[in-house]
């Protein structure tokens, strides 16, 4: 087996949207040929998720020496907040200029030193660096320089390239930093010998702005991995004498933070249009948002007189999300005007569970992932006369059901497995031959 350094500050057990791509490609790699040994950064403060260890083979090594313990003792210990409290301000998003540094920042040369040591001791052939934090990349470049290691890196998100740099009302700081990381994303891509996105218009688009290096580019997506929730249990049905349920609400499902770049608005005008068209009373419709969302989210429920039919549900474990997921009768999905270039995470989570999905995006790479079910639908945002459509067509196929739709099966070509293996003929491509 091929031992690889993986430099991915964010994983098992860490419970975040960054974690989840590489633990689950990870998993399936080793039979592949492939030995992830992970140079983890884990804070203090971070939510923890001790299932996602449990799943990984024993291959995957896992060394929690990124960051360095004198900084850690110098910062002290930052308690989580509770997981019932919702802040006052909106959650923040990947803002790549807004600030240069991330928390990793202060840990690099530590994490350099770590890093080089460690691709030595295991005898990696290659190493590969999970960004962001786009920090991270140094720390790759210097164990390449090192021990003359081929370097892929993985964009999780566009850098340079970020949609956040297109609005016209950027700050002058913030134009200025998106000059300087520019320059250093060339100047990173000129010496990495690959670089992996997670669309395919993100592809195309850094291909275009990197013509002499377009060779060295892939795109690999993000993945769902059944193996990673607790299966959905199945309800033996009633005995024949049994006293009919009472009606179940048509239950729409939203997945994840809500922050400006998932903004909650336009469902939420859209679910107000519906409920006032269909005289609908609370019970008969419920927006379930499962995740993390501020006041600011709340007071938008209470100013449309939604409450009534809004639950709010903490962040639950990646183990459970199958199960609720296929609670719901439609799983919304929502990324701003703005962005076109990504795709939300949660649709491959959305996929594993074979339920329909609503995705509210301008992005048209989204229709490849919705052709496995015809009531999967896909809206433009600020289209509320189409995102009603979607819901008056659920909501009047549940009036004639009352049940839950059948669960599609899982698309095999959005599996951790089939990443797994475009990971691996990456290795493959730019290790030399042994």
């Amino acid at each position: 087996m091929r031992p690889f350094l993986l430099i991915s500050p964010g994983f098992a057990p860490q419970a975040a949207v960054g974690v989840y791509r590489w633990v689950k490609i990870a998993r399936h790699l080793p039979r592949l040929g492939w030995r992830p040994i992970v140079l983890a950064a884990t804070f203090p403060e971070d939510p923890r998720d001790p299932a996602l260890l449990d799943a990984l083979p024993p291959e995957v090594e896992i060394v929690e020496d990124y960051l360095s313990p004198r900084l850690l003792a110098l910062r002290g210990h930052r308690e989580p907040p509770a997981s019932g409290t919702l802040p006052e301000r909106q959650l923040g998003g990947h803002r790549p200029f807004r600030h240069l540094g991330d928390r990793c920042v202060p840990h690099a040369l530590h994490a350099s030193t770590a890093a080089v040591e460690l691709a030595r001791r295991v005898g990696a052939e290659a190493v590969v660096v999970n960004a962001g934090p786009f920090s991270a990349i140094p720390v790759g470049l210097r164990v390449k320089e090192a021990l003359g290691l081929p370097l892929v890196l993985d964009f999780r998100d566009p850098w340079s390239l970020h949609e956040s740099g297109d609005d016209p009302t950027l700050p002058l700081a913030d134009r200025a930093r998106r000059a300087v990381v520019a320059r250093l994303e060339r100047r990173y891509l000129r010496r990495a010998d690959h670089l992996v996105l997670n669309t395919r218009r993100t592809f195309d688009a850094y291909r275009a702005r990197y013509p002499d290096l377009g060779d060295r580019f892939s795109f690999v997506r993000n993945c769902f991995d059944l193996d990673l929730y607790t299966p959905a249990p199945t309800a033996p049905p009633p005995p024949p004498d049994a006293p009919s349920a009472p009606a179940r609400p048509l239950t729409l499902v939203h997945l994840g933070a809500l922050r400006p770049d998932t903004a909650i608005d336009d469902l939420a005008t859209a679910l107000r249009r519906l409920i006032d068209t269909e005289r609908l009373a609370p019970g008969e419709i419920v927006l379930r948002q499962i995740g993390r969302m501020s006041t600011v989210e709340r007071d938008l429920f209470d100013s449309l007189g939604l409450s009534p039919f809004v639950e709010i549900v903490p962040p639950i474990p990646q183990g459970d999300v199958l199960t609720a997921l296929r609670s719901a009768h439609l799983l919304v999905a929502k990324i701003t005007a703005q962005i076109t270039l990504r795709m939300n995470s949660k649709l491959y989570d959305y996929l594993a569970s074979g339920m329909p999905i609503l995705s509210i995006a301008a992005n048209p790479e989204v229709d490849e992932l919705l052709t496995h079910r015809p009531d999967h639908a896909r809206v433009q945002p600020g289209d509320i006369d189409g995102i009603t459509r979607v819901l008056a067509d659920h909501l009047a196929r549940h009036r004639a059901t009352r049940a839950l739709p059948e669960p599609a099966p899982a698309p095999e070509e959005h599996s951790a497995a089939a990443a797994a293996k475009r990971m691996a003929a990456i290795l493959e491509r730019v290790t030399p031959a042994r």
